[in-house]
């Protein structure tokens, strides 16, 4: 749908650049990677993307990288699914990282104070306890009915055994000329000084940044009909769950296309 894009071969430098843009961007050679945006609950379309994937050819001396850029749960019906199916490639001789999205963060703030965070469930929460099979009562849903919910989500999680899954969420990645990230960076900040408030939220001005930055960041977050294509970012994010199209961006040494 997306087609092919490609980018010449860069010569070798040996000055440390401050600044790089799309055109000569790259990952090192021995590794394939390949960048989800927000799946948000839509275990079908993921399963579809990762076989896809296992299937894509590369050469004996590379190794394959998947990087899922954050927002896994929440909107769609199966957001246990999609973790399940994560969790079930561990064993398929893959590298996997995850980033945390603003929506893990909603989940994460809902497990440690409920009574608080009762947005979350307006959100695509609701439907995140439900894949786990966490009864949302109809009526009210006040403090009490909060504090069981987390209790359960907590529960389900261990059951599933999804909790070490979520102490491996990362803020961000990097992997040669690319920052892998949820929301984005501060364009006027250091890749070391950027917060889990602006990776996991930030839209302007960062979306807005036309010039070169320290790295080409990938990133979810900022929803669009197609996958959005500059000299200083990339955009994944295609809302998967309501528009039935999961992009994934793959990467080999200089060359990039949507898989």
């Amino acid at each position: 749908m997306f087609g092919w894009f490609g980018k010449k071969s860069r010569p070798t430098q040996s000055v440390k650049k401050q600044q790089v843009s799309l055109d000569d961007a790259a990952v090192p050679a021995d590794v394939v990677v390949y960048a989800i945006g927000d799946i948000h609950g839509r275990a079908d379309l993921l399963e579809k993307k990762l076989a896809k994937i296992d299937a894509d050819p590369i050469a004996p001396s590379q190794s394959k990288t998947i990087v899922y850029l954050g927002d896994l749960v929440d909107r769609g019906l199966k957001s246990k699914h999609v973790i399940d199916l994560i969790l079930a490639h561990e064993n398929q001789g893959i590298e996997q990282i995850w980033l945390m999205g603003n929506h893990e963060e909603f989940m994460l703030r809902f497990l440690d104070d409920p009574e608080n965070s009762l947005e979350w469930l307006g959100f695509g929460g609701a439907e995140t306890l439900l894949s786990y099979n966490v009864s949302v009562a109809a009526g009210a849903f006040n403090g009490k009915k909060a504090i069981k919910a987390s209790e359960n989500l907590q529960a389900a999680l261990a059951k599933a055994g999804h909790e070490d899954f979520i102490a491996r969420f990362r803020d961000s990645f990097e992997l040669g000329d690319y920052l892998f990230v949820h929301a984005g960076i501060d364009p006027e900040k250091p890749i070391a000084g950027q917060g889990p408030e602006i990776l996991r939220w930030i839209r302007e001005p960062f979306l807005s940044h036309a010039a070169p930055l320290a790295k080409v960041v990938v990133h979810g977050h900022t929803v669009g009909e197609e996958p959005v294509v500059r000299n200083n970012r990339i955009g994944l994010d295609t809302g998967a769950y309501y528009s039935n199209t999961l992009t994934c961006l793959r990467l080999e040494k200089t060359n990039y296309r949507f898989l």
